[in-house]
């Protein structure tokens, strides 16, 4: 007779192996969305900050809920080195703190809580890593590189090996070759300020993404992007985004698409990701 302890045994552990499959191939599905289709793809600006505090842990938990596949997260880094989630140069805004992040100590910004709407929470200031393992296996990052420092960065991506499941942003194309060199098979988004910076980003690059913007999103821009089959990220933040929050007109949302970019990041994640997937490819050629 079998022992039921021993049942009981295998049961957790068959549980926690499907647990670890299923978020495994979550993850997998969307790198194959990303790298074999034209379908559009939704990013959360600092993860889904609507009902939580922005670039906090609960709102990369919202994102991931609400079946997003990219989060943004804002990286900066401590006075003595440590890694974190926060977009502004200060904690003011965002915090029950002063000062500006690079030039305060960990310990005191642990202390902090963040604040949702003005209003403080009992939300805390996460650290790149503790982000990082909530996304992992679950949802590609948007890391957004607030800080030269790349180096310890870099180091808490490694030791968690997840080279592969993160999109690199930084408007300085150097910061991305730098990147390269320590991680070659890293995913680079270069910011493109005009469309003839797209061939000169590919050259020295070779990226799989382009950041475009809404002033020269049109047909050339495009055209030029699908000849690197690039994908085409775009924002919807701002005044595109208060539109459609007010409106909620899919057909707007799906023809601003069918431009021709595949990724849009919006505060509005869970309306987008309830636009038909497959707009992106409808775009012309």
């Amino acid at each position: 007779m079998i022992n039921p302890r021993i049942l009981k045994g295998q049961a957790l552990s068959f549980f926690a192996f499907f647990i670890v499959f299923t978020s495994h191939a979550q993850i997998e599905l969307i790198k194959e969305r990303f790298h074999r289709s034209d379908e559009l793809m939704v990013a959360a600006h600092r993860a889904a900050h609507r009902f939580h505090p922005e670039n906090s842990l609960e709102a990369i938990q919202e994102a991931i809920r609400l079946g997003v596949d990219i989060v943004e997260l804002d990286i900066r880094v401590s006075k003595d080195g440590v890694p974190l989630i926060m977009h502004d140069q200060t904690v003011n805004r965002t915090t029950t703190g002063n000062g500006e992040v690079e030039s305060l100590e960990w310990e005191y910004l642990k202390s902090l809580n963040l604040k949702y709407e003005g209003i403080p929470s009992s939300s805390k200031i996460p650290t790149l890593k503790e982000a990082l393992l909530v996304c992992r296996g679950k949802i590609l990052v948007d890391m957004d590189l607030k800080t030269n420092q790349v180096g310890v960065v870099l180091e808490v991506v490694k030791e968690l090996n997840m080279e592969e499941d993160l999109i690199f942003f930084d408007s300085d194309w150097k910061v991305l070759a730098v990147i390269k060199d320590s991680i070659p098979e890293a995913l680079l988004m270069p910011r493109a300020y005009k469309p003839k910076d797209i061939k000169k980003l590919v050259k020295q690059l070779k990226p799989k993404i382009v950041h475009i913007d809404p002033s020269f999103y049109n047909s050339k821009t495009i055209a030029l992007a699908e000849k690197y089959e690039l994908r085409i990220w775009i924002n919807s933040l701002g005044t595109l985004d208060s539109e459609l929050d007010e409106s909620k007109d899919k057909e707007k949302a799906e023809a601003w698409i069918r431009k021709g970019a595949n990724i849009v990041q919006t505060d509005l994640p869970a309306f987008w990701v309830g636009i038909n997937s497959k707009a992106s490819s409808l775009a012309a050629y």
